[in-house]
């Protein structure tokens, strides 16, 4: 593979790396190198020195008294394979099972997810139903940045140059007795596995005991400049049941939430069909328990 690197530095330590891209306006970090070893090779991005931050101690997936912190450095295999995060963040286990193919998953980062930028990250839409944020790190110290503010635009974030995000972290939020909670992520494609998807949406309904929507956040992927919470939709839903009435409104409502364009993978009028589709499973799913 012809990458048009000049040196790959390795440093120990968090400040090391942050000095490391400080030193050089080219300066790019690598932890998987799924998205942006391909970007190098063809002339995407450009990188005169790479940091790797694999000694940098920042995989790992940690429980706290209300929270899950995930080191930005985890890998998708360990994400799918978490039993905290498949407990209680399940959409965001799923979208890491769905990240390209095993090896991919093997290698590629939920750090690495996020700072690409893509509007079809498939970690995004489950981080925003979770209401997570990031922890960024820089030579003037931490930041913490809700991932909801973290999307720019295609291939642009609120990283500024020798920021490195370090963590993710998930705020837990459990149930009132007697309510049930369904999440899911599911995304569409030109074929089942290993794409990158067309349309893609996470779903948390939080039902209580009489049938109505104590809470629900949705979000989508691939349907705008970034990855979006679908906010008109949730609203039309609230405190209703999931029934044909109220599903009918959400699929309505959710084209104000979303801007799809035409490219080589969709036109935006599938899109916008593909979205009110998946938003009508997940509803009935909710409604079935």
């Amino acid at each position: 593979m012809d990458v048009p690197v000049q040196e790959v530095i390795r440093p120990a330590t968090i400040a090391e790396a942050l000095a490391a891209l400080a030193e050089r306006e080219d300066a790019r970090p690598i932890a998987g190198g799924t998205d942006l070893m391909v970007q190098l090779r063809d002339g995407r991005r450009r990188a005169g020195r790479l940091v790797d931050l694999g000694r940098l101690g920042l995989a790992g997936i940690r429980r706290t008294r209300d929270a899950i912190e995930v080191g930005a450095a985890t890998t998708m295999d360990a994400i799918a394979a978490s039993a905290e995060i498949k407990r209680s963040f399940p959409a965001l286990a799923s979208a890491a099972r769905q990240v390209g193919a095993w090896p991919i998953q093997c290698r590629a980062t939920l750090g690495g997810n996020l700072a690409n930028g893509s509007p079809a990250a498939d970690t995004a839409p489950p981080l925003l139903i979770a209401e997570a944020s990031v922890t960024i790190a820089s030579a003037a110290g931490t930041r913490r940045l809700r991932v909801a503010d973290l999307f720019l635009g295609p291939g642009r974030t609120a990283l500024t140059p020798g920021e490195l995000v370090t963590s993710v972290r998930l705020p837990l939020d459990e149930p009132a007795p007697g309510e049930r909670v369904v999440e899911r992520f599911t995304k569409v494609g030109p074929r089942r596995e290993q794409v990158i998807s067309v349309v893609s949406l996470a779903g948390r309904a939080v039902i209580r005991p009489d049938g109505t929507f104590a809470l629900v956040r949705l979000a989508f992927g691939s349907v705008a400049p970034v990855p979006v919470r679908a906010l008109t939709a949730e609203r039309a839903l609230a405190g209703r049941r999931p029934d044909a009435a109220a599903r009918r409104d959400a699929a309505r409502a959710v084209q104000d939430d979303i801007a799809p364009i035409d490219d080589v993978r969709a036109p935006a009028r599938y899109r916008r069909i593909a979205a009110a589709v998946l938003l009508d499973r997940f509803l009935q799913e909710a409604a079935r328990g």
